[in-house]
């Protein structure tokens, strides 16, 4: 996979880089992404939280996030305008790449005798069986949908990625930031997946100009994660 001009760029190089309204949309968006995650813990109970109410935040926190996207490019085509080109390039690069990540994770946490994550050990323990049909099909929907437009969308543009010397900048920054947030991870191989695929993620939403791809990946993604954890489960 690699970086491409294309008709998206093309248009947006004649457009100025107003940091001010990029990094006040990227605030705005922060701010949505985590008080919404807040308001769902407040409202539901910490005695009542678990990991469906964790991904169903996720929905509504995906949700608000599309409205501040459609408000912010109401006037350069709306959604439309996310959708990207050449996805199904972006999507046969970066489907191996994922899943030599998760296989190389995989052998660093046998090897070096990690095993699975604590937290992925209890995840669905206390789920019946339809909660967890429920909990998959939310998880392979929703926090790709809210991650990808938190980093993939907002973050991502705090950096002018239409000129190519900024490109990789934004995608490793981004990448790191994408890595450290999520703390419920505690091995060292994990980072280094999560990192690899912030990259993998940030290369698509800017070979493609769009978010499709990047969300199509972090879903494909989902289901490596869980099936890998399945695979170590074995080594316990």
């Amino acid at each position: 996979m690699k970086f491409e001009v294309n008709p998206t760029f093309e248009k947006s190089r004649h457009e100025p880089y107003r940091w001010g309204s990029r990094w006040g949309m990227a605030a705005l968006a922060l701010f949505i992404f985590y008080s919404a995650q807040i308001a769902t813990v407040a409202i539901v109970g910490q005695e009542n939280w678990n990991s469906l109410w964790m991904v169903g935040a996720h929905g509504i926190t995906g949700a608000a996030l599309l409205l501040l996207v459609l408000v912010q490019h109401r006037n350069s085509g709306g959604i439309r305008a996310l959708a990207g080109h050449n996805i199904g390039r972006a999507l046969r690069s970066g489907l191996p790449l994922i899943v030599v990540a998760y296989v190389v994770g995989m052998f660093l946490d046998v090897k070096l005798g990690f095993n699975r994550e604590p937290f992925m050990a209890n995840l669905l323990s206390k789920f019946s069986t339809g909660q967890i049909v429920l909990f998959l099909v939310m998880l392979v929907v929703l926090p790709p949908l809210s991650e990808e437009l938190l980093f993939r969308q907002f973050l991502i543009r705090l950096f002018p990625i239409t000129k190519r010397s900024w490109q990789w900048v934004g995608v490793i920054v981004v990448a790191t930031v994408f890595m450290l947030t999520h703390g419920q991870y505690k091995n060292w191989p994990s980072f280094l997946l999560l990192g690899c695929l912030g990259v993998i993620l940030g290369v698509a939403r800017i070979a493609t100009g769009g978010l499709v791809a990047p969300i199509l990946l972090h879903s494909f993604a989902e289901v490596a994660g869980m099936t890998s954890d399945l695979v170590l489960a074995n080594f316990e």
